[in-house]
Parts: C-alpha cells; sequence; structure tokens
C-alpha cells in the first residue's frame, strides 16, 4: 500500500481493546476503503484474530437479514449454544426455524451479541462490514445494537460506507474520512503502473484521476490498452469509472459478457444458482475472461466483482431485454428461495402482474413477521406499483405507510399516502388513507391540518367513525388539546358505543379515556386489568391501552406494557411511531420514580429534536428529558430544553407537549429557588380566567402551582385556579390527582386548616405509587408543622421527605428537607454520596439485578447485553461500591437512601 500510514494508525488506534474496538471508514468509491479495511483484517488474522465478515450489496438490501446472515454463516453452528430462546429468535430470522411465531427483534439481536461473544471467548474477534451503505435495514439495526454493547467485549469492528455516516451506527463510534491521495503519493502509485504514460498524458490523467487510487489504476490500464485515455470530458469520479470499466467488457468473449450480466443481476446468490441460470450451462470456464481482466473473483461458493462499480457497468451497460432474461432466468432456479425469487420476478417485470405483486406482499409480510420493517415497506410500495387493480394498489400503499409510520419514517409515510390517495377508490379507503395523512401530519407537529384531513368538516357530526379511525383522530384531538376537536369526535363515539364488544374493545376504551379522561377514567380504570391482561393483543391495542394507562395513572401497567414495544435498551425504541411510545414510556417511568430509566429512554430522541428533527416524538423525548434534568439536579439544563421546546411547540398549538415542557421549567425554577419564574412557568397551565389550557394535563401541575403562588403571595389567584381544576375533574380523579388535589387545597387553606388535607393526601397507600409526589406532600407537611409549633411531629414528616428524595436523587429537594430539619432542631449531616447512584443508569440496573440475585446470562437476556459484558461491568463497579464479593451487593442496594 502507498501511503495512508495516518489512516492506518487512526484505525489500529481505534480498534485496540483500550479505545473504542470500533471504527468507521467513508469515502468516495475507489478513494481506497475497501484497501484499508483487507488490511486491517490481514493485520488482524496475523496477530491471532478471528474474522468474520460481510459486503453489502446492492441486489439483496431489501431481503431482511441478508447480510447479517452472510456475516454468521461460518459460525452458525454455534446456535446450538444459545439459550432456548434466543436461538429459536435467531433462526426464525433466518428462516431455519420450526416455530411459527414472528421472532422478537431485540431477542435476536441478543443471539448475535451471545453468539460473537461466545466465539471471542477462546480468541478476539473482528467484525468487518464492507459496502454498509448496501446492507438490508434489518442486519444494520442488528449491527447498530453490537456496536452500543462491545465494551467489555473482546470484540472489533470495522465498517466501511460510501457517502454519509450510517444513521444506524453509535455516534460515539471514531469516524474516518479516506482522502484522496496527495500530489506526490498518486505520482508513487502512478509509476508502478505497466505502461503508464509519460508527458502531458500523465498530467492529464493525473488531473483526471484527481487522487483517486482506483481512477488512477484503471485509467493508467486503458491507456497502456488503448493508447490514450477514455474522451470522458469532467465526469465525477464514480461515473468516470464506471465508463472506464464498461469499456472493457467489449473485448471479452459474448459468452461471458452474459455470464456477467446475470452475475451482476444475481449478486448475492450462491455461485451454483447464478451457474444454473447461465445461457451457457454451467460450465465455469465461461469466467476465465473476466478473471484475467481483474473484473470478477471466483470463490468456491460465490462470485464477486472487484469492485461494486464494476458491477454496475455490468448491470447498466447491458440493454434492457438482456437484463431481464437474466432475471427470469435466476427466478426459475431460485425455486427454495422464494424472497430472492419475488425479487428477481419483480426485477423482471415490464408491466403490472398481480402473480409478482402477491410473491412480493409475501416477501413483504415475511419480512415483517421477522422484525424487518423497513424491508417490509419497500415490498410492499413495490408489490403496489405492480398490481393492476387500484383498489388493491391502494391497500397496499396504505399498509406500506402505515409501516413506514410503524418504523418511524415519516417523510416516507407521508409520500406513500399521499400516492394512495391519487389513486381512485371507494370512500371508506379514502377515509383511512386521510387518517394516515393525518397522523403523519399529527406527528410533524401540523396539529390543525392533522384533525382535518381525519375528521372533514364534510363529515356528519352524528356520523359513526370506525375504530382505526378514531384512535387516530381522539390521539389528535388529546395531543392539541382543542376543545372544538374534542365536542368533534364526542357525537361520533357516542353513535358506535352501543355496538357489540365496543365497551371493552382497547381502540374505544382509548378514544374515551383520553377524550374525556375525568368523566370515563373511573369506568375505564374498572376493566382495565381484565382486558390489559387479554391473551392475543397485537402490536396496536399493546400500544394502544399502554399509553391510555399512563393517562389515567394505572402506571406499573403503563410502563409493563408499553415496555414490551419500546425497552430503552433497544436499538430502534426511538423510531416506533416515530419516537412516540419511547416518550410515553418515559414519562410513565417518571411518573413513577425511575428517573434512570426514563432518561435512557429518550436521551437519543432529544439528541434528533436539538439536530434540528422538529417533530412529536423528540418534542415530547425533550421535554421528558427537561423533567428529568430539573429533578435530579441540572436545572439550568432542563430551562435550555423546556425553551427549545416551546419555541416549536406553542406555534404548532401542540398543547400537551406545551404543558409538558411548562411544567418542567416550573420544576427546574423551583429547584432554583427562581420562585416568580417558576410561577410564571405553571401559570402558563392554565388561561387567563385560570381553566385548564390542556383538559386533562395542566390538571396535574396544580399543586405545583399553588405552592409557587403562596411563596410569591398570589394565593387568590392559585385558588380560582384550584376551582376550574376541581370542576374539570369532577368525581374522576385517580388516586394520584386526589392526592395532588389535597396537596393543593392544604397550601391554599388558611394558615391554621392546611393539616387535615396532608393527612388525608397520606392516609392513602395508593399515593405512594408516586413517590415524588407523596415525597412533596410529606415536604410541605413537616412545613406546616413546623410552623404549627408540632415540632416532634415535624420531624417525622420531613424525615420521611428527606429520605424519599435521597432515594430518587433529587438534591434540591433533599437540600430543603434538611434545611427546614435543621430548622426544627434536627443535628443533619449533608446527604452523604450514593455510590451506587453515582454509576450509569445500565451499570445501577446491572447492580440491582445481580443483588436479586440473577445470573449474568438472566441479566444479559432482560438487559439485552452478553453475559461476558454483564461481568465486566460488575468487575469493575466492585470498586466504585467498595465490595469485593457478588454476595455483598444486596447490602448495597438496601442501604441506598429511601430505597
Amino acid at each position: 500500500m502507498i501511503g495512508r500510514q495516518k489512516e492506518r494508525a487512526f484505525i489500529a488506534e481505534a480498534l485496540s481493546p483500550r479505545a473504542s474496538s470500533s471504527v468507521l471508514i467513508l469515502g468516495e468509491a475507489g478513494v481506497g476503503k475497501t484497501l484499508l479495511l483487507d488490511t486491517s483484517v490481514e493485520e488482524a488474522a496475523d496477530a491471532g484474530t478471528q474474522v468474520l465478515r460481510v459486503r453489502g450489496n446492492a441486489a439483496e438490501s431489501e431481503l431482511a437479514f441478508a447480510g447479517l446472515h452472510q456475516l454468521l454463516l461460518p459460525v452458525l453452528d454455534g446456535v446450538d449454544g444459545l439459550p432456548p430462546r434466543q436461538r429459536a429468535a435467531l433462526l426464525a430470522a433466518f428462516g431455519l426455524g420450526d416455530d411459527p411465531t414472528p421472532p422478537d427483534l431485540m431477542m435476536m439481536s441478543l443471539a448475535v451479541l451471545t453468539l460473537t461473544s461466545q466465539v471471542a471467548s477462546t480468541a478476539r474477534l473482528l467484525l468487518a462490514v464492507d459496502d454498509a451503505q448496501w446492507l438490508d435495514r434489518g442486519s444494520c439495526q442488528v449491527l447498530g445494537f453490537l456496536a452500543r454493547r462491545l465494551d467489555g467485549e473482546s470484540i472489533g469492528l470495522i465498517v466501511a460506507a460510501r457517502g454519509c455516516r450510517p444513521d444506524w451506527l453509535d455516534p460515539a463510534v471514531p469516524e474516518l474520512v479516506v482522502p484522496p491521495l496527495p500530489p506526490v503519493e498518486a505520482e508513487e502509485l502512478l509509476a508502478t503502473q505497466p505502461g503508464a504514460p509519460v508527458g502531458p498524458a500523465r498530467r492529464h490523467l493525473l488531473d483526471t484521476a484527481a487522487g483517486n487510487p482506483l481512477a488512477l489504476v484503471e485509467l493508467a490500464r486503458s491507456s497502456a490498452r488503448d493508447g490514450s485515455l477514455p474522451a470522458v470530458g469532467p465526469l465525477p469520479v464514480t461515473d468516470l469509472l464506471e465508463r472506464t470499466f464498461a469499456a472493457q467488457l467489449g473485448e471479452l468473449p459474448a459468452a461471458t459478457r452474459a455470464a456477467l450480466v446475470v452475475a451482476a443481476a444475481a449478486e448475492g446468490a450462491a455461485l451454483a444458482d447464478v451457474l444454473a441460470a447461465l445461457p451457457s450451462g454451467p460450465d465455469t470456464d465461461v469466467w476465465l475472461p473476466a478473471e484475467r481482466a481483474g473484473l470478477v473473483r471466483l470463490q468456491p461458493d460465490r462470485i464477486s466483482f472487484r469492485h461494486p462499480l464494476i458491477r454496475s457497468a455490468v448491470y447498466g451497460a447491458a440493454p434492457f431485454a438482456e437484463r431481464r432474461r437474466a432475471h427470469l432466468a435466476l427466478a426459475a432456479v431460485l425455486g427454495a428461495d422464494p424472497d430472492r425469487r419475488a425479487w428477481q420476478l419483480s426485477a423482471a417485470a415490464v408491466g403490472p402482474d398481480p402473480a409478482v405483486s402477491g410473491e412480493l406482499e409475501v416477501t413483504a409480510m415475511r419480512a415483517l413477521a421477522r422484525g424487518a420493517v423497513a424491508e417490509t415497506v419497500a415490498g410492499l410500495e413495490r408489490a403496489a406499483q405492480l398490481h393492476p387493480e387500484a383498489t388493491q394498489r391502494t391497500r397496499l400503499l396504505s399498509t406500506a405507510a402505515y409501516a413506514a409510520v410503524v418504523a418511524g419514517d415519516t417523510d416516507r409515510a407521508e409520500a406513500l399516502a399521499a400516492a394512495a390517495s391519487r389513486l381512485e377508490v371507494g370512500p371508506e379507503a379514502l377515509r383511512w388513507i386521510s387518517a394516515l395523512s393525518g397522523l403523519v401530519a399529527m406527528l410533524t407537529l401540523r396539529m390543525e391540518r392533522a384533525f382535518a384531513l381525519v375528521v372533514p368538516d364534510e363529515l356528519p357530526g352524528s356520523a359513526q367513525i370506525d375504530a382505526g379511525v378514531s384512535t387516530i383522530a381522539t390521539g389528535i384531538a388529546y395531543h392539541s388539546g382543542h376543545p372544538a376537536q374534542r365536542e368533534r369526535v364526542r357525537p361520533m363515539l357516542a353513535a358506535r358505543a352501543g355496538e357489540d364488544g365496543m365497551a371493552a374493545h382497547p381502540f374505544h376504551l382509548w378514544d374515551t379515556g383520553c377524550t374525556d379522561p375525568f368523566v370515563h377514567g373511573p369506568a375505564i380504570r374498572a376493566v382495565l386489568p381484565a382486558v390489559t391482561a387479554a391473551p392475543g393483543l397485537i402490536t396496536t391495542e399493546i400500544h394502544t391501552l399502554g399509553v391510555l394507562c399512563m393517562l389515567l395513572d394505572e402506571t406499573e401497567t403503563s410502563v409493563s406494557l408499553l415496555g414490551e414495544l419500546v425497552n430503552p435498551q433497544w436499538e430502534d425504541a426511538a423510531d416506533f411511531h416515530a419516537g412516540t411510545t419511547a416518550a410515553d414510556l418515559a414519562f410513565a417511568h417518571l411518573d413513577c420514580g425511575r428517573w434512570a430509566d426514563a432518561r435512557l429512554g429518550v436521551e437519543r430522541l432529544a439528541d434528533r429534536f436539538l439536530a434540528g428533527r422538529h417533530t412529536l416524538g423528540p418534542a415530547r423525548a425533550l421535554a421528558a428529558l427537561a423533567t428529568v434534568c430539573a429533578l435530579t439536579g441540572e436545572p439550568e439544563t432542563a430551562l435550555r430544553h423546556a425553551a427549545a421546546v416551546l419555541a416549536v411547540t406553542e406555534p404548532a398549538a401542540a398543547l400537551a407537549t406545551v404543558a409538558r415542557a411548562h411544567r418542567a421549567a416550573g420544576l427546574a425554577a423551583t429547584a432554583l429557588g427562581d420562585h416568580n419564574s417558576a410561577h410564571r412557568h405553571l401559570r402558563a397551565l392554565y388561561d387567563g380566567a385560570g381553566a385548564p389550557v390542556h383538559y386533562h394535563l395542566s390538571c396535574y401541575g396544580v399543586a405545583d402551582f399553588a405552592a409557587a403562588s403562596v411563596l410569591t403571595g398570589r394565593n387568590e389567584e392559585a385558588r380560582t385556579v384550584l376551582a376550574h381544576v376541581r370542576a374539570e375533574v369532577g368525581d374522576g380523579a385517580s388516586a394520584r390527582l386526589r392526592q395532588i388535589l389535597l396537596r393543593a387545597t392544604a397550601l391554599l387553606a388558611a394558615p391554621a386548616d392546611g393539616g387535615p388535607h396532608f393527612r388525608e393526601a397520606l392516609e392513602d397507600p395508593a399515593g405512594r405509587r408516586w413517590p415524588f409526589e407523596r415525597g412533596q406532600v410529606w415536604l410541605e407537611y413537616g412545613e406546616w408543622l413546623r410552623r404549627q409549633r408540632q415540632i416532634a411531629d415535624a420531624r417525622g414528616a420531613l424525615t420521611k421527605a428527606r429520605e424519599v428524595f435521597e432515594g430518587l436523587g433529587c438534591p434540591a429537594w433533599a437540600a430543603r428537607a434538611e434545611a427546614e430539619l435543621r430548622a426544627a432542631g434536627v443535628a443533619v449531616e449533608s446527604a452523604r454520596h450514593s455510590a451506587l447512584r453515582s454509576l450509569t443508569p445500565q451499570r445501577q440496573r446491572i447492580v440491582r439485578l445481580a443483588a436479586q440475585g440473577l445470573t449474568n446470562r438472566e441479566i444479559g437476556e432482560r438487559l439485552f447485553l452478553s453475559p461476558r459484558t454483564v461481568g465486566t461491568h460488575l468487575y469493575q463497579v466492585f470498586p466504585v461500591l467498595g465490595v469485593s464479593a457478588r454476595s455483598q451487593l444486596r447490602d448495597v442496594v438496601e442501604q441506598e437512601p429511601g430505597n
């Protein structure tokens, strides 16, 4: 290799165990990415490292987990050593298992981690990924999962890709952008080429290649062969190289050219299949001229092009009729691989073909069953293009649009829904397509347009509305908080309420519960245990019920249901339903005091918002993160995050998120002791008359508003707001909201009258399910008792408050409790340092699970880590926690304040 010393040193350092053990190589076509990757692989192999390789190719980019299968094929015999659930998930993803149940994507990802970790237990393992831009999406998600979990593993990862940084790769992975060769090294490389031109022709070649090594080599070959450079003009390097490679094809025998077309159409297929599809028959000698020309490499099991641009040149130079014959021939021999067969037939189609469309739809559904949603969308979209009937095209496009929403690709979902709406279809289909468009509009913060698409003005107010459409309409009404939208949907929901099975249908429960949570909440809470425990719930029902439980303060159930869909440990959690579900789970974690889990679940989404992705999911995620920061000692950060959310959501009239952001800012200002700012933010939850701005969420801020009002001398204003909130809530308060209302009432009562309200709030044991709010009651009750000179009782209440806040990691409120205890005559030591809380959220979870007696393998299955990684984390935290044995972890956890 000429030059590249700095690049090779960068890669070696990045792959070393003392660094990240991973590296990304980026650059234009022909710049030398593959050579750098190959050199790194050879050096690693020489040092005793095991290597697993995969090279992406465009022909397989729509085949679910094709890249992963290529990567793991040499070690697939090790699946028998995996835990049963992992083994079943991995085999099902490759279509090799007997279990018809769709595989769990994250369990399958964990299986890959466990398998590679087992391989690496005997010697270090290097995973090499070339041409990552052409890997199928499912394989990319699994590799992204692995990249985040290399800490503690004897595994390295090297990825080479053309173009931009892959979005699935962790931002922490070091990036090397390979530059063109500098002039001196370009001259040196050219000098090694036989028959290289001299004089002006040499300078022309160097200028044309512009430091691209592949261009230098191929243009030198062309010059030596033809006596001059091709007259290509000022072309991009990619086009230049493709034309150079295409010029070589004319010198090959006709049979070899035909065989190359089949190979280009079949890239990724087994060599036996390629040979069986050749027009000249299965004769390997047909490849000899192409091998001698340096265009292909023949291996025992496959044929590969020396560079992807050669395949592109071969395929692009062939007439369509020849390419079509190649695809049909391949389809004829791929009967045992129905997914590849379907895509080959698709490439050969010259017009609508319902049979091919049907095969592609089956392939897409198979991809969906394996958890490969991006491949599902691609298959359905192509199936729609090939179907001759408008109604079927509409069905396929709308299904693809919804799949894109589930995958978090709102731009593609909107384009697919728009394409479906342009077809001539019946009113029912058009209503569903409009609902999908409305869902996308909501997710992209266009609230008024969203509702107008789902519930158009011409739809009669008494019209029944389909459950699938109504959940979108009521969701929009909730996020917008617009009273007129709720008024529009109420009669439509009432018109269908008497239908058989509707009373306990998850979608109807959602519609009525989120539209009027205080009217229907008590009745819904009564049936939720049976409904949520019913067998056979589909994903959309689990999602709907999980969010409904969060709204109705069935918090633990919400965490359980939503955790099935968007566990914070999962790589694609931030994408599901464009991030809204991950934000919902974070708010549920916030409510029940699991703040580390809340942070873990939204940090990546919040980063997307701060990077400019101003859609509903990331906005809500940043509001959740702002709340976590306000409570855990980062109030200034919380204020910045809340301001960023409000700058986007207030103009969009997304009042639910506006309410969340104002409450986060109010808590942050309270933590800073800036009670006037706290009052200003919390007052924004209510209109000029004092009524809730958001009919549901504003009600939960009334006690915090009352506290800020008392501290700023605005008691009467707060009493007006409380009266409006009580009128809105009526008799429909949950145990949580009753605790909040009683706290507000106690704060605003006459100085001597607050005690009974505090005590009533504390008498309900259910209030302990929301520990921060219970801690606030204990704190303010203790303050009231001290002012009433009931010092002994005050000390008890304040001690409990301090324990709660220390246990939660809530420094501002813990400090306030300490100050009150000192004022009550208690000698208080400053809160001791919590070694456990100083750990990362993930390490805290590992320690707590280990303290419960779980093995490394059991912990790994819960947290989607390999047993080796779990062991490494425990080894590293023992000194921090001051323990030397696993058996001591239980004492560490039990001694944690407020545990």
